[in-house]
């Protein structure tokens, strides 16, 4: 079972400058123009940490940095471990959610004991970026997203009892009109006590499975070094942002599919064993596509199948698509749009391979503008409903993952509201 730890996090200091902009999200959704917007704020964005500009030299770079803040009164360590209750605020599809999360130490452990549950498969080259920037400060800088079950509702109730109480001791807001805010709580044995309900569940990843993996391999790392870590040393744990399952801010973004290429001509027939296709004559405008999508449920709406149409993809049955997926894969895994789409619809058109899509063969997007600006240059787009918590969840208790790019929870967790020193 997962084993939770308060962290002496390292924070800003009023000398850092307005919380506004020093805040940044994580790494993996961070491009080139945004990283330089995030720079540009100021010279301690939290984005000079978290993914500064590459080079030969950028890790130590960093470490120097991260050295001179420090050095410099622009972080400051708190003096005893903390818990950290973060709130976020924000406007979906017109309406005003709140989400909240703890941010405290989760215990890095192999994927095979259980305690912490991974839905996505990752890849090699984000875990040894991530490792090399670990090891050359010794401090990890973004939470990783957790959800909880909560059954017995005391996660929930320590969170909302907490940002009812009183002022919050950071906040700020983020480009994307996201308010951060964040309370932290003196680790003592009453305000640990509550949690206690929890260790009896497994934590799921929602968002960094990379990081989590490059907590448990800086963890190997370091009692190579220093022999066996004691129980409570800060390599042992990944900081994390663990949020009820029944927040009712936990917001999933479906992640719609951009494909760079032509249908055959013949690529209703390649798929009438898993579909039924039906042309809709709606104008491919965000909106009347979203009210198409919605009104589907299990459905998928394709673009430029056709050149200029409009199709609605009907799965025939769970058995139809089960018959073009790996061998031994659950008919829950197979229902989930992203691989619905993969087996049903890519493969039979394209081909398209593992190697592809690690290539770049297929573009996601939670967008639709983006995808109808793809379209206009003739590739062929699907949108997709959304992932739901629960199905990830279980998918997971069942001991399967699904494919990357399939869940896009939103907002991310901010980065700069504290960062995790790793050393005692």
């Amino acid at each position: 079972m997962p084993r939770l730890m308060p962290i002496r996090g390292l924070r800003y200091t009023a000398k850092a400058g307005p919380p506004s902009e020093l805040l940044a999200p994580p790494f993996d959704v961070i491009g080139t123009g945004e990283r330089e917007r995030l720079a540009a704020l100021s010279p301690y964005n939290a984005v000079r940490l978290e993914l500064a500009e590459a080079g030969s030299e950028r890790d130590a770079t960093v470490a120097t940095a991260l050295a001179g803040w420090i050095e410099g009164g622009i972080l400051a360590r708190d003096e005893q471990p903390m818990l950290y209750v973060y709130e976020q605020s924000f406007l979906e599809a017109g309406r005003e959610r709140r989400r909240r999360a703890l941010i405290c130490g989760v215990e890095s452990q192999p994927w095979e004991e259980g305690a912490v549950k991974p839905h996505e498969f990752t890849l090699s080259a984000p875990k040894e970026d991530r490792l090399r920037l670990l090891q050359a400060t010794g401090t990890q800088f973004s939470p990783i997203f957790m959800l909880a079950r909560d059954r017995s509702g005391q996660l929930a109730g320590l969170l909302a009892a907490t940002t009812d109480s009183g002022e919050p001791d950071l906040e700020g807001e983020t480009a994307d009109g996201v308010s951060h805010r964040l309370w932290p709580l003196a680790a003592e044995r009453h305000t640990l006590r509550p949690l206690a309900p929890l260790l009896s569940e497994a934590f799921y990843i929602a968002d960094g499975h990379h990081r989590y993996e490059t907590s448990l391999a800086y963890r190997r790392w370091v009692a190579e070094r220093e022999g066996k870590l004691a129980s409570d040393h800060p390599a042992r744990f990944a900081m994390a942002g663990v949020v009820p399952a029944s927040d009712e801010g936990l917001v999933v973004r479906p992640l719609h599919r951009i494909v760079p290429r032509e249908a055959p001509a013949d690529w209703e027939a390649r798929i009438a064993g898993a579909f039924t296709v039906t042309e809709i004559a709606i104008a491919a405008e965000p909106a009347p596509l979203q009210d198409a999508l919605e009104r589907e449920p299990g459905a998928i709406v394709a673009l430029n199948l056709t050149p200029g149409r409009v199709h609605l993809l009907r799965p025939r049955g769970a058995d139809d698509v089960a018959a073009l997926a790996p061998a031994g894969a659950s008919a829950r895994w197979v229902a989930q749009p992203p691989n619905l789409l993969r087996f049903g619809v890519l493969n039979p058109l394209w081909g398209v391979t593992d190697e592809e899509l690690r290539a770049g063969a297929v573009e996601f997007t939670h967008d639709i503008g983006e995808v109808l600006r793809g379209v206009r240059d003739g590739a062929a787009a699907f949108l997709l409903h959304p992932v739901d918590a629960n199905e990830v969840m279980a998918l997971a208790d069942g001991g399967e993952r699904l494919p990357q790019k399939s869940t896009f929870y939103y907002p991310k967790l901010g980065t700069g509201l504290v960062f995790a020193p790793l050393t005692p």
